[in-house]
Order: C-alpha cells, then structure tokens, then sequence
C-alpha cells in the first residue's frame, strides 16, 4: 500500500463537513504511523486556561484521543475568516512557521492528514496568502469535500477546475452527507462532478454515518501508480 506523504483536505464551502472526514482519514492512517494536522483554526474557545481548537478537539475525541494542541499551529479567538481573527489579535499568519511545524511531521510520520480553513480562496494573510498558496507550498494533493444538495455541481467544478488551473493536484473527493437512501439528484450531481471534473477517486459518506471500513478509506487514499 502506497501513501502520499501528505493531503490537504478541503472543501467547496464552510460547513462541508471537513473536520468530520479528516476525523475518518486520521482513523485509517493512524495505525501506519500518520497524523493529524490543522495548521489554522479561527473561533477557539476558552477551555481550561487555554485557547483550544474545536476541530482537533473533534477530531481527537473522534479517535479516543485526548485534545493535544500540538496538532495546530495558529489558534485565533474570532470566528471570522482566518486572515480577520489574526488581523483583530494583530498576528500575521506566517508560511515559515507551519513549515517548520509540516517539516517535524514529515519526520516523525508516514502520512499526514491536514485540514484546511473554508475554502481553497479563503485568505490567511489579507490579499496576499490564501488557501491555495498554503496547499502549493506543502506541496501534497487534496482530498475535496462536497456536498451533493442542488447547486453542488457549480461549486464543486468551479473549484475543480480552479484548483487544476492552478497546478494543484487532486487526490480525490469526498461526497458528504448524502442521504441515507441516496436521491435520484444525488446521484446526478455525483455523475456529472466526476465525469466533468475528470476525478477517478471518490468516497460517499450518508448522513450520520458513524463507520467506514478502513480497507474503504486506505483504498481510497492509495496512490495511484502513474
């Protein structure tokens, strides 16, 4: 079984379901020697003397995990876009600092989990760093988050294709919150973003899913050999 070192995960919109897919990745590659890792998280909150990230708190109590704040780099109060809630606490997200954090990873494990904030375009330095930039500086492919509801199929290829024209590779996407007993619209919208997109990988989790087979997801993950 062959792995990326890393993938990005993102999304076409807030809301997607990032964190909960991660949390499902993580659980797959952890027992090969992978980790989880969210390089910005704006909207933290207080919790025991600390500021604490509520993705990695999701994603480690997910896994049976306790919160370990060493899975972020940037924890910022607001829940804005990440270049706003660094611009209130006056801090500008620098690219060096998470590869210093993306490079004692990359020594330590296999595999890496990242998730992203938003989308491909939300900025993490005001007109000047974005999601994008972030993703084509660590240099892994991304696994894209979708909805199937009715409007997916313009954001999902608007984003595709962006991401294409920009050089970035995609792994694969993800389908989420599908409805348990898939809709005809469903399946519609998956076709055409596959098929338009040119995306051979996929995976579909239906709403409320709790589990996924490990062999499901590591297949998914594998690198395809090109």
């Amino acid at each position: 079984m062959k792995l990326n070192k890393g993938y990005f995960v993102t999304a076409t919109d807030t809301g997607i379901g990032k964190t909960y897919v991660s949390a499902f990745l993580y659980k797959a590659v952890k027992k090969y020697e992978g980790a989880y890792y969210k390089p910005v998280q704006s909207g933290c909150i207080e919790k025991n003397g600390r500021l604490t990230a509520s993705d990695i708190d999701f994603v480690c109590s997910f896994n049976n995990e306790e919160y370990d704040i060493s899975k972020g780099t940037y924890f910022l109060k607001e829940e804005v876009s990440p270049h706003l809630a660094a611009e209130i606490e006056n801090i500008e997200i620098n690219f060096e600092k998470i590869k210093k954090y993306w490079e004692n990873l990359k020594i330590k494990y296999k595999t890496i989990i990242v998730e992203g904030a938003g989308g491909v375009y939300v900025p993490l330095v005001r007109n000047k760093y974005f999601i994008f930039n972030l993703i084509k500086d660590l240099n892994i492919p991304v696994i894209l988050v979708c909805s199937t509801k009715v409007g997916a199929v313009n954001h999902a290829l608007l984003t595709i294709n962006f991401l294409k024209n920009t050089g970035i590779k995609i792994h694969g996407i993800v389908f989420n919150r599908v409805s348990e007993n898939i809709k005809n619209f469903e399946k519609d919208n998956i076709e055409i973003i596959l098929k338009t997109g040119e995306i051979k990988k996929y995976l579909i989790i239906k709403e409320n899913q709790k589990n996924i087979s490990e062999d499901e997801i590591l297949k998914f993950l594998e690198e395809d050999n090109e």
